[in-house]
């Protein structure tokens, strides 16, 4: 199969494969010559791709059933290249079923389209003959059912019961017939709807659209039904789906009540998080304020930065005995962006800790201002360190420039020159520096700082002008190393005199 889709993934594969005679037979032609170097972070990802392109079809299929395994972002890609590999050792059937879970469990997947050419070449090669205009009539039947979401709910259920109830459907169009018919059955009332949705939601029938169903009932609101699910379901997994679902639908004083009672302590976390969700500021206020697990509390502060309730970081902030808890609501509070919280905190804290904290959350909530301020009031060289290293996350080359060239401490100049370099601020402002001062350490911070830039020209025009010759020695090891166009053309020009 030579979809545009597989042509970019085996360029992707490439990365993997240093010195290895690959199977090029089954790659798209001419398409080994123009592959360019990338890695993922997963490993079984990278190991299955290098199988592919190798050939290596067990091995593939072995690295890409653990990245199935393993659940997360990319799931249905390695389901995809997993139904591949299984084609390839001629476990059509196997395979099928892998592009059939694909279909059912991510029917948005961008790689549902790959999957159906697959499957169309696997029913080809097994002698079947592919309906063309299964697609056709799956659009259809998603359009029908969309259709009744504009008419009588009522009306409507005894088809989706019928539907849900033949389970001969169950897999067609990638299950996404019955996911439409899930939802319309989710926003009605009737007694036979909720019954019915109640079942699946369960996991009584259809199992497999359980998740599905406990989501749709979430959005409809209908929190009690999931509290009821809740109660009823011994499955980690599906009362996990439900404290969502109720945080979905805003089920603020249901998750409070589960999150008391409850004494798993991943779901009372699980809880929580859901109240953030939920923006349920007022029961995470009257929770933090019961519970003395520090644990919990920061959880619940953690949920603050999602339903946005500074004003709890900032009571935790300033009050807390605890200085771990008071540093991450300070941490949160720069999250948040709360700035104006923050602009008098780190003058009142007596913890060196949290002070850095304050510092670091100013610096992560872009509060310029705040930390201008608080660099001129301040006498401690330590704290003036902190806040000149939070400019870097807050990009402020504008103090970075002003300390490193009016501060009349030569270390904080110093450490302002090579923060303006990470920072990549003026260059025009560093060779000033460099012009202005004779000091062979700031001289050597400016060439460090032009060099964590890269700006080539620069220093090539400090090393055509400089005098010094350790400094000029310093200057052309830097340009030595960079691989640019225009410092290799300096250095051979040093070569040709």
């Amino acid at each position: 199969m030579k979809t545009t889709k597989s042509i970019i993934i085996f360029i992707f594969l490439i990365s993997c494969c240093f010195g290895t005679a690959a199977q090029t037979a089954d790659l798209p032609p001419g398409i080994a010559s123009s592959f360019q170097p990338q890695k993922s972070d997963d490993a079984n990802a990278d190991a299955g791709k290098k199988a592919i392109y190798e050939g290596k079809w067990q091995e593939a299929f072995d690295a890409y059933s653990r990245v199935v395994k393993a659940g997360g972002a990319h799931v249905d890609e390695a389901l995809y290249w997993q139904a591949y590999a299984q084609n390839k050792l001629g476990q059509r059937g196997e395979a099928l079923n892998s592009i059939a879970r694909l279909k059912r469990d991510y029917p948005r997947s961008q790689w549902i389209k790959d999957a159906g050419a697959l499957e169309w070449e696997i029913r080809q090669a097994r002698g079947e003959t592919p309906n063309p205009n299964v697609e056709s009539d799956c659009d259809l039947k998603l359009l029908a059912v969309n259709s009744l979401l504009n008419s009588d709910p009522d009306r409507a259920v005894p088809i989706l019961e019928k539907l849900l109830g033949n389970s001969g459907n169950s897999g067609q169009c990638g299950g996404q017939i019955l996911e439409k018919a899930l939802f319309v059955l989710s926003q009605s009332d009737s007694q036979r709807a909720r019954d019915l949705m109640m079942q699946i939601a369960s996991g009584k029938l259809h199992p497999e659209l359980q998740m599905k169903a406990i989501h749709d009932v979430g959005i409809s609101g209908k929190s009690d039904d999931l509290v009821k699910i809740y109660a009823s379901t011994g499955s980690i997994e599906a009362k996990r789906a439900v404290l969502h679902g109720i945080g979905i639908g805003g089920g603020c004083s249901q998750l409070l009540k589960l999150s008391s009672e409850e004494s798993n302590v991943d779901l009372v976390k699980e809880a929580i998080h859901s109240m953030g969700i939920g923006g349920c500021k007022t029961e995470l206020r009257e929770l933090y304020n019961k519970t003395t697990n520090p644990e919990i509390k920061r959880d619940i502060l953690h949920s603050t930065i999602v339903s946005g309730d500074t004003e709890l970081q900032q009571k935790v902030a300033l009050n807390d005995p605890d200085p771990k808890l008071r540093a991450d609501a300070i941490k949160d509070l720069g999250i948040s962006g709360g700035c104006s919280q923050l602009s008098g905190f780190s003058g009142n804290e007596k913890d060196p800790e949290v002070i850095k904290a304050a510092i670091h959350a100013m610096g992560v909530g872009g509060c310029k201002e705040q930390l201008r301020d608080l660099y001129s009031k301040t006498a401690l060289p330590e704290l003036k360190s902190d806040i000149l290293h939070s400019t870097i996350v807050s990009g402020d080359t504008e103090l970075q420039e002003k300390i490193a060239l009016n501060d009349p401490d030569p270390n904080m100049r110093s450490q302002a020159i090579k923060d303006l370099g990470i920072s990549g601020g003026s260059s025009a402002t560093l060779m000033k520096i460099y012009q202005d001062n004779q000091s062979p350490e700031v001289r050597g911070a400016v060439v460090n700082a032009l060099f964590i830039k890269g700006d080539a020209h620069s220093l090539i025009e400090l090393a055509r002008k400089e005098t010094n010759p350790e400094m000029r020695k310093q200057i052309v090891s830097k340009l030595s190393v960079m691989g640019n166009r225009e410092a290799i053309d300096y250095l051979m020009e040093i070569l040709n005199k």
